[in-house]
C-alpha cells in the first residue's frame, strides 16, 4: 500500500481557504457530539479502503500532504484521514490525530454528494499547488546510501583517475570530494518530494548497471588502440557518466510509467538476463574470442593473444542489455509481477544455466568454451521462459521469493557437498558434481515453492493444469526426531517408577499399552 501525494510547496493562500470554508463545513461534523455518537457498523461487517482521490492516485491524507495544501489547520497532532466503504455501500471518512500519547478518531458517513464535494475541494486544493507526485519517502533514506556507497565504491577513484590527477593530496582530496558528492547530490534532489521504494530500486539498479554500460561505451569509444593510451581513461569515465546517468533515468522512469515495484525489479533482472546474453552471443559470434597476433618491436618479435573485436563485443553486449529491458517493459505490460515472482524468475533463469552446463559437460565438453557458453545461454533462456510459463506471476511477496532463492542455493550447496564427500577426484568426475549440484538445486527451490505459492494464488487468473497440477500436489516432509523414535528412553520414565523403556509407569502392561506404530520421520503426501 502506498500514498500518493505531491511535492507542494508551502501554500497559505486559496488553498488554505480551500481549506478552512470547504472541508471544514463537510466534516464540521466531526468534532460534534451528534456525529461522536454515530451508530457502529453493523456486526461482522468489513470496511475497505479506497482511494480517497483516483484521478490523481492519492490514498489517504498524510501529515506532509496535510501541511503542504494547508488543510485541517485546527487539528493539532494530525496523523491522517482516510475513506473506507463498507459491504452494505456506505462511504465513510476517517479523520486520526494524537493528543498527547493518545490516539483518537472520528467518523463520520457521507453520502455520494458530500464525497463528491470533498474529492472536488482537494481536486482544486491540489491545481493551486500546481504539481502531483508521491508523497511516501520510505525509499528515501535507501536511495541516498545506496548512492553514497556507489561513491565509494567506484565513483570516488574513478573520478581521479579518469582526470589522470597525478598527485596524491589531488587524488585523496578528489576522492573525498567525490564520495560527499555522491551523498549530497541525491540527497538535495529528493528533499521536498517522495520517494518510493520503487524510485530507490530503479534508480540504484540504474545507477549500478549504468557503470557496467559506461565502461562498456567508453571502451568502444575508444576503439582497440594496441598501446592501450587513453582506453583505461575512457572506461572510468564512461563508467562515471553511465552510473550518474543511469540513476537519474532509474528515478525518472518510475515519475513517467509509474511501474509497481514487481515490475520495476522484473525490468532489472530482464535487463541483467539481456546484458549477459549479448555478452554470451559476442563470445559464441567470435569478437570476445581471443587471437594469437605476431608483435614485433625492433629486431625481436613475440606472439601474443588479444581480443578480436572488443568494440563489436561491447555492441553486442550492450544490446541485449537494453533488449532484456524492453523486455522486461513488454512483459510487465501484460502481467502483474510482484517481487516475490521476480526472486522466483531468477531462480529458474539460473537453474537452466546450470541445466545447459550440464548438458554440455554430458555431451563431453572439454576446455573449448563454445559448448560451455551455449548451453549456459540455452538453459538460462529455457529456464527463464519455463519459469515465466509454469510458475508465472502469484503474487509471491518479497520474503517468499528469498525464501526460494535460499532453498535453490542451499539444495545445491548440499548435494555438491554431498557429492564431494562421495567421490575421491572432484577432477576426474566434474560431471557428476555439476548433476548433482544441479538436481539438488532444483529439488531444493521446487520444495520450497511447493511450500510458499499454496497461499500466493495466481495473479493472472490462470489455472495450474497438467504436470504443473500434479507436481503441486506433491509434498515431501523430513522429520529428523523420528529416526530416533523408539530408540532412547523418554524424559522421567526412571522418575515416575517405571521400568526402563517403559514409558506409561507401573502397573501398565502390554496389554495395557498403545498399540506401537513405526517411527514416523518421513511423510510423502500427493
Amino acid at each position: 500500500m502506498y500514498t500518493r501525494s505531491s511535492a507542494f510547496p508551502d501554500s497559505r493562500g486559496r488553498a488554505g481557504v480551500l481549506s478552512l470554508v470547504g472541508l471544514f463545513t463537510l466534516l464540521a461534523g466531526l468534532a460534534s457530539p451528534a456525529d461522536a455518537q454515530l451508530p457502529p457498523p453493523r456486526p461482522g461487517e468489513v470496511e475497505r479502503q479506497e482511494i480517497l482521490l483516483p484521478d490523481a492516485g492519492i490514498l489517504e491524507i498524510t501529515p506532509e500532504f496535510r501541511n503542504r495544501l494547508g488543510l485541517f489547520p485546527d487539528v493539532q497532532g494530525f496523523r491522517s484521514a482516510r475513506l473506507f466503504r463498507s459491504d452494505g455501500g456506505e462511504t465513510l471518512v476517517e479523520l486520526e490525530w494524537m493528543e498527547g500519547d493518545l490516539r483518537v478518531r472520528q467518523r463520520r458517513r457521507l453520502d455520494p454528494a458530500e464525497l463528491a464535494a470533498l474529492q472536488g475541494v482537494l481536486e482544486e486544493a491540489l491545481a493551486q499547488a500546481g504539481s502531483r507526485a508521491v508523497a511516501t519517502r520510505e525509499g528515501r533514506g535507501g536511495l541516498v546510501l545506496g548512492h553514497t556507497l556507489l561513491g565509494l565504491g567506484y565513483h570516488g577513484w574513478a573520478v581521479p583517475a579518469a582526470l589522470d590527477v597525478s598527485s596524491s593530496q589531488g587524488a585523496v582530496a578528489s576522492y573525498l570530494l567525490t564520495a560527499g558528492s555522491a551523498f549530497y547530490v541525491p540527497y538535495a534532489l529528493t528533499r521536498g518530494r517522495g520517494v518510493s521504494d520503487t524510485h530507490r530500486g530503479l534508480s540504484l539498479y540504474g545507477g549500478s548497471r549504468g557503470i557496467v554500460a559506461g565502461i562498456l561505451a567508453g571502451d568502444l569509444a575508444a576503439g582497440d588502440r594496441e598501446d592501450g593510451s587513453g582506453s583505461g581513461r575512457a572506461r572510468l569515465g564512461g563508467g562515471v557518466v553511465g552510473g550518474a546517468l543511469g540513476g537519474v533515468l532509474g528515478f525518472v522512469a518510475v515519475d513517467r510509467w509509474a511501474p509497481e515495484q514487481g515490475d520495476a525489479e522484473l525490468w532489472g533482472a530482464l535487463g541483467d538476463a539481456g546484458l549477459l546474453a549479448g555478452a554470451a552471443v559476442g563470445y559464441l559470434a567470435g569478437p570476445y574470442k581471443d587471437e594469437v597476433v605476431e608483435v614485433g618491436d625492433g629486431g625481436f618479435r613475440y606472439t601474443t593473444t588479444r581480443t578480436r573485436n572488443r568494440r563489436t563485443g561491447h555492441a553486442l553486449t550492450l544490446a541485449g542489455q537494453g533488449a532484456g529491458l524492453a523486455m522486461g517493459g513488454w512483459l510487465s505490460g501484460r502481467r502483474s509481477y510482484a517481487t516475490g515472482d521476480v526472486s522466483v524468475l531468477r531462480s529458474a533463469a539460473v537453474l537452466g544455466v546450470q541445466t545447459g552446463a550440464t548438458v554440455a559437460r554430458l555431451a563431453g565438453a572439454d576446455d573449448n568454451g563454445d559448448p560451455w557458453v551455449a548451453g549456459m545461454l540455452a538453459g538460462g533462456v529455457a529456464g527463464m521462459v519455463a519459469g515465466d510459463r509454469w510458475v508465472g506471476p502469484r503474487g509471491l511477496g518479497t520474503g517468499e521469493g528469498l525464501l526460494v532463492n535460499a532453498g535453490h542455493l542451499a539444495g545445491s550447496a548440499t548435494a555438491a557437498g554431498i557429492t564431494y564427500l562421495l567421490v575421491d577426484d572432484i577432477g576426474e568426475n566434474l560431471t557428476a558434481l555439476l548433476t548433482a549440484s544441479t538436481l539438488g538445486g532444483m529439488l531444493g527451490a521446487g520444495l520450497v515453492w511447493s511450500a510458499v505459492h499454496d497461499a500466493s494464488p495466481r495473479t493472472d487468473g490462470r489455472a495450474a493444469t497438467g504436470l504443473s497440477s500434479a507436481l503441486e500436489r506433491w509434498a515431501i516432509e523430513i522429520h529428523p526426531a523420528g529416526i530416533l523414535q523408539g530408540t532412547l528412553p523418554g524424559p522421567g520414565r526412571e522418575a515416575r517408577g517405571g521400568r526402563p523403556g517403559n514409558p506409561y509407569g507401573p502397573g501398565t502392561s502390554s496389554a495395557t499399552r498403545p498399540a506401537a506404530s513405526p517411527p514416523a520421520w518421513l511423510t510423502i503426501r500427493f
